[in-house]
């Protein structure tokens, strides 16, 4: 009795697990994965707040209008919102899968949403099946979930004449000469074009691979008749006595109107026979589509296989915490997958040394937060190590304003490790692209690089640390160069004046050995291309719509458009004033990014935004909107990530209520 409780207890334990996550139908070879992870979205919003807020009641309305029927919450869809719900796609050389798994809580309120449903569903056993109308997509389900996917046939795969013959479909194409209908095994035709909407009824479920299809028996070639009814009319008017020549002119005139009929009417009739040849091809592709369609579903309910958590980079991308997450299994492998579409570009290896790519969403009482990762090759991630070793020079911070800056942006690489590392880097991108018979001279290329570039006397002049920041915005009258005519119209140059609104920037880098720039300023100098103003010098650009200032300081070169500021620096009398939260963010990471909305209010002008009606609503979003947020990690191991986040403003419960209180007050 025990061991029958065990068994018991095993078995329902077995089919919990089933119910709670479908992760384990997903293929081990699915080539990305994406999720969404309903427990952790509800927990943010009870079902109750999302029926009655704006998004909710939307949704709501339009699918119980579409369906003619009454919903009052999304748990009449039959979906089980307390579990995940799956995207994912598998590839291969014939089919592009693209497949959705929804878990389900009333697998009868599901059905409700189908109408007609006695007609459209097939049932065998607890499986239900209902294809789509166009035959290209199939919806299958039991009690526990919910399985859907749509495939597309690759036009290239059919380029092989001995897989062309062995499915019985041909790909074809139309000369715009109209001398030829051609068939051929190597030039692809990609298209969508069918014959039917009605479903593709199959009578026995056919297995990977699928069996062989026979071809019909269509002529390509057929003889065309010639349309002479025009010429034929206007040869029974009576003759008039006319010279020879004339005559004979006439009759050469009446010979190319009939060969330019002909040749119209025997083009028609062609392009029409192209086009009917094409629809029965794309038949027959749609009709081998579905039956593989339909043994990948079955496989799905009915097999057992490896699942995509055997997959080690996909289950160390998961996050218990994140509300959705998506995994990409290969750069590589993308470009890999549409390298035969591109020919002979596509053997390059564009994407050599990429691979997995994820990206998860979380939202909490605070921000909204994107974090993407990338895996790299042991080569580039030691490459980028090096590159990456630096830190933003410290003095920067002494020329932020968090108060007044509307945003900035940081970077720091270490110019030498860069210079030193980029020709291998382009090597082992861009190598497989010119060739193998090129290998010699790329690399006499890179070597040539290397010897022309001083890496250390470069990284002395700009060593790899920038910052820019923007502290507001100005508007001015910029003249600009028109034209007028006159009643001649004959032109004339007329000068003019319009209001442009302008950022008032901020732009700094460090280098420590200033003679070349000292070279260019007296350069510029002599040619009047610059002008001194003590320590501070201006370009002279007539048709730039700003002033631009620069100047050399405590080993920093700045870059600006306001003059004042300029000589506040100069001067030792500039108000700074950062957050501690802005000074971590820019001086711990490599990478840094910041937009604060709020700084932002009132400073675009009404008539740039469209009216005053659409700049009180933009404003008004605006000062509803928290700081942004974007800024490299360090890399660990062979993984680069960075992430972006927005913060959320005082008096919102969470992210996700303020993002649906965002959407409300757009739409309206």
């Amino acid at each position: 009795m025990k061991k029958i409780f065990i068994a018991i207890s095993f078995l329902l334990l077995v089919k919990l697990n089933y119910a709670q996550d479908l992760v384990k139908k997903i293929p081990a070879n699915a080539f990305t994965v994406a999720t969404i992870k309903g427990d952790n979205v509800f927990k943010l919003m009870f079902v109750k707040d999302f029926n009655e807020s704006f998004v909710g009641k939307k949704l709501l309305a339009e699918t119980s209008k579409s369906l003619d029927k009454n919903f009052s919450s999304i748990e009449d869809f039959g979906i089980n919102l307390e579990k995940n719900i799956y995207y994912f796609n598998q590839l291969s050389d014939s089919i592009t899968y693209n497949c959705f798994l929804i878990p389900l809580k009333d697998a009868a309120k599901f059905e409700n949403l189908i109408s007609d449903k006695d007609k459209k569903i097939r049932t065998n056993g607890d499986i239900r099946t209902m294809v789509l109308p166009d035959s290209t997509s199939i919806i299958k389900w039991n009690n526990n979930m919910m399985y859907f996917v749509t495939g597309s046939i690759k036009s290239t795969f059919f380029a092989d004449s001995a897989k062309s013959v062995k499915y019985g479909i041909k790909d074809i194409r139309y000369q715009n000469s109209y001398d030829v209908l051609t068939d051929s095994a190597v030039v692809a035709v990609d298209s969508a074009y069918t014959t039917t909407d009605a479903p593709i009824e199959i009578t026995e479920m056919a297995s990977i691979p699928p069996p062989y299809v026979s071809p019909q028996n269509t002529k390509t070639h057929k003889k065309t008749t010639k349309t002479k009814g025009v010429v034929k009319k206007s040869s029974k008017k009576k003759a008039v006595v006319k010279p020879k020549k004339k005559i004979k002119i006439i009759e050469e005139t009446m010979a190319e109107e009939v060969y330019a009929v002909d040749s119209v009417a025997d083009g028609n009739d062609k392009y029409d026979e192209y086009q009917k040849e094409r629809a029965e091809q794309d038949l027959k592709k749609k009709q081998l589509a579905f039956v593989w369609m339909t043994a990948q579903a079955d496989k799905i309910f009915n097999s057992s296989y490896e699942s995509i958590e055997s997959n080690k980079s996909y289950s160390a991308s998961l996050d218990n915490k994140a509300i959705a997450e998506i995994w990409v299994a290969s750069l590589q492998d993308v470009y890999n997958s549409i390298s035969p579409e591109l020919g002979t570009y596509g053997k390059s290896g564009l994407m050599k040394g990429y691979g997995s790519l994820s990206a998860k969403l979380f939202m909490d009482d605070k921000s909204f937060r994107i974090s993407t990762g990338l895996e790299l090759a042991k080569d580039q991630a030691d490459a980028y190590k090096k590159i990456m070793n630096r830190k933003l020079n410290k003095k920067f911070l002494n020329y932020v304003n968090s108060d007044k800056a509307i945003g900035f942006m940081g970077y720091s690489i270490d110019t030498k490790a860069y210079l030193e590392e980029f020709p291998k880097l382009m090597k082992q991108t861009y190598g497989a692209f010119l060739g193998r018979n090129m290998e010699e001279e790329i690399e006499l290329g890179t070597d040539l690089f290397s010897i022309l570039l001083d890496e250390e006397a470069v990284s002395k002049v700009i060593k790899g640390d920038a910052l820019f920041v923007i502290n507001g915005l100005n508007t001015k009258d910029v003249t600009y160069t028109s034209y007028e005519y006159d009643d001649d119209y004959n032109q004339k140059e007329v000068t003019k004046t319009k209001k442009e609104t302008l950022p008032d920037f901020l732009f700094m880098f460090s280098s420590e050995d200033n003679r070349l720039m000292n070279k260019l300023i007296k350069y510029g100098i002599n040619k009047n291309y610059v002008t001194a103003n003590n320590n501070i010098y201006k370009i002279e650009a007539k048709k730039s719509p700003i002033d631009i200032y620069f100047m050399i300081k405590d080993g920093i070169v700045f870059l600006g458009n306001s003059l004042t500021e300029m000589k506040s620096i100069n001067d030792k009398t500039f108000k700074s004033g950062i957050t501690k939260t802005h000074k971590t963010l820019l001086a711990k990471n490599n990478f840094s990014f910041l937009f604060n909305a709020k700084n932002l209010v009132g400073k675009v002008p009404t008539e740039e935004i469209g009216g005053e009606e659409t700049a009180k609503k933009f404003n008004e979003t605006l000062g509803k909107m928290g700081n942004v947020y974007m800024k490299s990690n360090p890399i660990k191991g062979n993984l680069v990530s960075a992430d972006i986040s927005a913060e959320i403003p005082n008096g919102h419960e969470n992210a996700l209520k303020y993002l649906f209180t965002l959407i409300e007050n757009a739409a309206k």
